[in-house]
Formats: structure tokens, C-alpha cells, sequence
């Protein structure tokens, strides 16, 4: 690890462009911008199927130890804790060996994890990892903890010794494809060609599920271009429940939920921040919601506390109703009658946690109908050439970058095209490839490959 200042650090994260790659997205940056005790990686690989932080840690071990030793040196923090599944055997022997190489064992440790769902939600690693509780509304911070996922620290080994911006992105392509694979790939590659390379879909009428298949959004086609968050395409034939679950009408989940609902608490008792302490009891909110209390906003403000994590929707409730889309209607609508999300953070205490309360991976991949897919993923090579990328302007928490080329222009692998705005909270964005740009627009820049 090179000797550089905490500010120069942040410095050379911010040039990068480096971002959340577990799927949120905060600018980097601002997260290490602060001082607590302990920095927790996570590369957990939270939803099923996808291979990404896995082979991260096995591959590229040296950038997340590095990674992991300049997060701390930027936020302040004495310790590092990575956090990842027991089962990933390879990635703790290459680890193991990093710490010992770089002689930061006294520093920087492994947590071991049972493999359970949601293992990755920061919320939950930390109550894991560090014995501590994120208060509602809260963030890590409030613990003494910043979480960064393990692909992150690889940018941030990249920003910081050779001031390399983020250009590419490792991307699992799994499901009913022929030849599942995970890909690095440029930022702005066409989902196609991901989906080509793995030997295209096995079912003609098969669907796109962007994310994986708990919080995954179901794309309406195969067009779309890979962010810096994009981890996983998951193709599924178009009657697979994880795909018709995503095609329910929201409305009619109002009126089965009005007459279907037990009343049986299930949802309630597998719900993770439940667990946590966390004021989130979904039957209470299909409670009301069967009993039409709309007059009264507030008896809903409990669906802000959701993750939106799935688990009740699809193992806890026997009834095959949706607590966790009734919820994410919820929001809308409080947001729509002027109830905003608390900024303010609320201190709560654990109420269980332990084996009753997580739920195996390989029994939610059962229950979803995925077992058949659930296979290795290796590395692969792109078959075909990417012929244009579509780099989103806003790919992260914050304000979108603002174009700094226009339709014309040549730019080259690592050149600043969308920069922050003045006295506003966002990332830069480079080009990922050689080549000239096509078209700008308010969300895109679109770039023909050289």
C-alpha cells in the first residue's frame, strides 16, 4: 500500500469516479469522508446466483486488501473487517494469503458467514459482523462502521496507486442462457451483448431480469446498457414464478390481500429489520390495508423501514401475497400525501437474531425454482465486438453528471465525459472505450466503438 494522505486519497477517489458497486451507488468519496472505528467490506453476494464480489475476492484479493487499507487510512478507521460466506473457500485461501503478504493480519480480519439471505444488506452484515444495530433511519456511520462492497475497494485500489477512473464493470450472466458466465465488460455495454456471449437464451420467450431475482427489476426487453452498478442479468423463461411475480397487478394484490390475509404474522417473523428491532411489522400493514384505514397516512409510515429485501413476499407468506409490493405501493402513496422518509435516526434494540431467523440460501433458491440454475458462473470472454455504449450521466446517488463533450468528439478509455456539478453531491463519469461520441443527451452519452 502506498503512503498517501487521507485528503489525497479522497481526492483520487473522487477523480475516479469511484461508486457503491453493491447497487446503491453513493459516491465513494463522500462515504470515506468521515472518521469511525471500522470498515466492513462486504462480499457477502446477498442476492442468489450472481458470482461477482466472489470472484472479485478470489481474483483480485490484492485490491481488496489494498482497497480495504485505504478506506481505513481515509475514514479514520483502526480496523477492517471483511465479510463474505464461509462456503467461498477460495476467495478465504486467497485472502487469507493477501493479509499475510501485505502483514496486515493485526488489522484487517475475515468474518465467516452462514450462507443465508440477506447476508449482504449492510444493515444486517453489520449486526453480524460487528455485534452492532443500525438505528432506524440510520446509517453505518451512527455505528462507528463504514460498509463498502468488495468490488468498490478494487476501484479504489485502481483510483488511488494509478489513477484509473471506473471503465469497467464484472457482470454475471446466469439463469436460462446456455452458457452462464461472468464478464468484465465496459460501463455502457449493451445487455445483448452480455446475454450473446453466454450462449443467448435457452427459451424464445424468455425475460430479462436486471439485479437478481429478489430485488431485480424485470426489464421490459433485453435492451438496456451496463452501469456501475449493474452486477447481474438474470434470463428466466416468461412463466417462471420470479418473473410472474413482477408482472402481478398491484391492485389486485389490494383486493387479495383484503380478502386472503391470515393475519398469521409469518411475513413479521422473517422480516429481517423486524429482527433488527426495527418498527416493520408487514402484517400490521396488511392489516390496515385489508381494513382500508386510507384516511390515516401514518398507519402506513412503517412500509418506509422496508428494504424491499422480498423475503416475505417470497417464502414467508403462505397465502402467495405481496407484503413487500404492498409496501413499495406504500411509499409512493405516503409519498404522495406529503409524508416524507425520517431523516432523523431512531435507536432501536435487537429483538432476535440468530439461525431461527435466517433463511438458508439453498432452501430460497429452492422455493423460487432456481435450483436449476444455480451453477458456477465462471469468468468468460465477450464473443462478439461491443459496437457502441450508452454511458448513463447519473449512475449514482446524487446529481447527474453534467456532459463535457458533445456529438463529434473523439475520447479515449478514461477521459472525464460528465462531470459533477458545482456545490452538489454526485460522480464524475468517464468513457469506458476508443471511439466517438454519437449523441448527448440529458440521461446518456452515446459513444460508436473505434
Amino acid at each position: 500500500m502506498k503512503q498517501i494522505s487521507r485528503a489525497e486519497i479522497l481526492q483520487r477517489i473522487r477523480d475516479a469516479g469511484v461508486v457503491g458497486a453493491g447497487g446503491a451507488g453513493f459516491p465513494t468519496h463522500v462515504k470515506y469522508d468521515t472518521e469511525v472505528g471500522v470498515v466492513v467490506a462486504n462480499g457477502a453476494e446477498c442476492e442468489p446466483l450472481i458470482r461477482t464480489d466472489r470472484l472479485t475476492m478470489q481474483n483480485r484479493p490484492r485490491e481488496v486488501v489494498s482497497g480495504m487499507l485505504y478506506a481505513m487510512a481515509a475514514a479514520g478507521a483502526g480496523r477492517g473487517v471483511i465479510g463474505l460466506k464461509k462456503k467461498y473457500k477460495d476467495a478465504i485461501a486467497a485472502l487469507d494469503e493477501q493479509l499475510r503478504l501485505q502483514g496486515v493480519a493485526d488489522r484487517v480480519s475475515l468474518f465467516k458467514l452462514d450462507d443465508f439471505y440477506p447476508a449482504g444488506d449492510e444493515f444486517v452484515l453489520v449486526r453480524e459482523v460487528l455485534g452492532r444495530t443500525i438505528p432506524e433511519f440510520g446509517l453505518p456511520k451512527h455505528v462507528g462502521a463504514v460498509v463498502s462492497n468488495v468490488s468498490t475497494l478494487v476501484d479504489v485500489t485502481r483510483a488511488v496507486e494509478d489513477a484509473r477512473p471506473v471503465t469497467t464493470r464484472l457482470v454475471t450472466v446466469a439463469g436460462a442462457v446456455r452458457s452462464p458466465a461472468t464478464f468484465e465488460v465496459p460501463v455502457g455495454a449493451p445487455y445483448e451483448a452480455l446475454i450473446t456471449a453466454a450462449g443467448g437464451p435457452k427459451d424464445p420467450g424468455a425475460r430479462l431480469i436486471v439485479g437478481g431475482p429478489m430485488m431485480g427489476t424485470l426489464n421490459p426487453d433485453f435492451a438496456g446498457h451496463v452501469t456501475k452498478t449493474t452486477s447481474s442479468l438474470l434470463v428466466l423463461p416468461g412463466d417462471h414464478p420470479v418473473v410472474l411475480r413482477r408482472l402481478r397487478d398491484r391492485k389486485r394484490q389490494l383486493h387479495l390481500t383484503r380478502s386472503a390475509c391470515l393475519k398469521c404474522m409469518l411475513c413479521s417473523e422473517l422480516c429481517p429489520r423486524n429482527a433488527l428491532g426495527h418498527a416493520l411489522y408487514p402484517d400490521r400493514l396488511m392489516r390496515n390495508i385489508a381494513a382500508g384505514v386510507a384516511e390515516d397516512p401514518q398507519a402506513y409510515a412503517g412500509a418506509w423501514l422496508c428494504s424491499e429485501c422480498g423475503l416475505c413476499a417470497t417464502y414467508a407468506c403462505i397465502m402467495n401475497l405481496d407484503p413487500c409490493a404492498m409496501n413499495a405501493e406504500l411509499k409512493t402513496l405516503l409519498g404522495k400525501a406529503g409524508i416524507q422518509r425520517p431523516r432523523e435516526p431512531r435507536a432501536v434494540e435487537a429483538r432476535v437474531f440468530g439461525d431461527l431467523r435466517h433463511v438458508p440460501a439453498l432452501r430460497l433458491i429452492a422455493r423460487l425454482g432456481l435450483a436449476l440454475y444455480d451453477g458456477p458462473a465462471k469468468m468468460g470472454e465477450l464473443t462478439g465486438p461491443v459496437p457502441f455504449v450508452s454511458i448513463p450521466l447519473r449512475q449514482h446517488v446524487g446529481a447527474p453528471a453534467e456532459a463535457r463533450v458533445q456529438a463529434g468528439d473523439q475520447v479515449v478509455v478514461g477521459q472525464v465525459i460528465g462531470e459533477i456539478p458545482r456545490d452538489r453531491m454526485g460522480a464524475r463519469v468517464h468513457s469506458s472505450v476508443f471511439g466517438q461520441v454519437r449523441e448527448v443527451t440529458a440521461q446518456a452519452v452515446v459513444i460508436d466503438v473505434k
